[in-house]
């Protein structure tokens, strides 16, 4: 935000406002032209009661006159931005901070121009630099220690796993980093380390790959003919790295923070397995094991089937109409309770009342697996393989054996 003043000359009176850290989640769609930030599901249908300007939620009738109705057009969701890297959290609190500033000041502005200008001081935030510096003056407070992570690496490597890193930060950056999480010694852990890869470029490109010299901090002009290992290279661009590496592409299994930049080329271009880093799953995981949060969600299911089977009593019947609407009602608040349980404005990032959202949509189309830290897989065996689960369609019963069914089946087969 002080970019914003400093730079482009917004009121200062936006420096005193304070961030709300609980406002915004991520997979957001953001309207540039109507300055409204909305959670959309997989269907590109609008979720009801997340449509903001600003702070100010919209009514239905808001939006409507918007969008038509809660249907999003294709067309149209693909010229919102998604918000779905965690950058995009403080991108979220300026641009509703600054909204909703000017509409209560009645200040006339161009939502368009506004968001460009957010942009900008964000990337220059980057570009300067600025990022780096002050994260690496204090990574006490910006880099949480991953407990377990050295383990986890280390069991990987004594099993005959070849490990890479690729990141988009400068060398410098990165070795503060992972020093203070895995010690100096912490390139032991990698054959490869490629910095400055310029994500996504890396993975849509042809840029040449340059040796780097970490003690004179200096880029080697000579062609990169192959990789040395444990050494560290700049740029480059993946179809060369897999080809020098040989690996094997099928064989490889890619972790990233980032669904697009990170997960979809690989996927998609070189058939490589990928895992996505989600650290909200954490927290969600938490609350879905609250005994509130259950108790809500299967009295929640139980009125919708009371409703479904009995709504048609109430056409000639007073008294059962009114108890349909008192489910009704119920229903509404239970979904509602449900949701607020994770965030007030928008719910969880991975669904909406019903479905799945639509970061969860392309979470499940660009990752083979998902978990919340890298040590979380310190709990399987390193040639452990996950299958996936048969979802019923809404047709198809839902046929499964009560978990202690399965336990028993297990405990007999260990005795004979």
């Amino acid at each position: 935000m002080s970019r914003m003043v400093n730079n482009l000359q917004y009121p200062e009176v936006l420096l005193e406002i304070p961030y709300n850290l609980s406002f915004p989640i991520r997979g957001l769609h953001y309207d540039v032209n109507n300055g409204c930030l909305m959670k959309v599901d997989a269907y590109n249908q609008i979720q009801k009661g997340t449509v903001y300007r600003g702070r100010k939620k919209l009514s239905v009738e808001e939006v409507t006159a918007l969008y038509g109705g809660f249907s999003l057009p294709d067309d149209k969701g693909k010229r919102m931005p998604q918000l779905i890297d965690l950058f995009s959290l403080p991108w979220a609190g300026i641009l509703t901070t600054v909204v909703q500033y000017f509409d209560d000041q009645n200040i006339p502005f161009d939502p368009v121009a506004l968001y460009n200008d957010v942009a900008e001081c964000v990337n220059l935030v980057h570009l300067t630099g600025e990022m780096y510096e002050r994260i690496t003056k204090d990574l006490e407070t910006f880099v949480h220690k991953n407990v377990g992570l050295e383990d986890f690496l280390t069991r990987l490597r004594d099993n005959g796993k070849e490990l890479f890193v690729v990141t988009n930060s400068p060398y410098t950056f990165m070795n503060a980093g992972m020093t203070y999480m895995l010690g100096d010694n912490w390139r032991k852990f990698f054959k490869y380390i490629i910095v400055s890869a310029k994500k996504p470029g890396f993975f849509q490109g042809n840029a040449p790959f340059r040796l780097y010299h970490e003690h004179t901090d200096h880029i080697s002009y000579n062609k990169v003919s192959w990789f040395e290992p444990n050494r560290v290279y700049v740029g480059g661009n993946i179809e060369e790295f897999s080809r020098k590496a040989e690996f094997k592409n099928p064989g490889v299994l890619y972790f990233g923070d980032h669904i697009y930049s990170d997960l979809a080329d690989p996927m998609l271009k070189l058939g490589w397995h990928t895992a996505a880093i989600v650290p909200e799953l954490a927290r969600e995981i938490r609350i879905q094991n609250v005994d509130e949060y259950r108790w809500t969600i299967m009295w929640m299911d139980a009125l919708t089937k009371l409703i479904e089977k009995h709504q048609h009593y109430g056409r000639d019947n007073s008294e059962a109409a009114f108890v349909i609407l008192e489910w009704l009602e119920e229903r509404r608040l239970m979904r509602e309770k449900a949701k607020c349980m994770f965030n007030a404005q928008f719910g969880s990032i991975f669904r909406t009342f019903h479905s799945m959202s639509f970061f969860s949509r392309r979470l499940s189309r660009l990752s083979d697996i998902y978990t919340s830290r890298l040590p979380n897989l310190l709990k399987y065996d390193v040639e452990h393989t996950f299958y996936p689960r048969r979802n019923a369609l809404p047709h198809e019963a839902v046929l499964t054996l009560p978990e202690y069914a399965l336990e028993l089946t297990e405990i007999e087969h260990t005795v004979q």
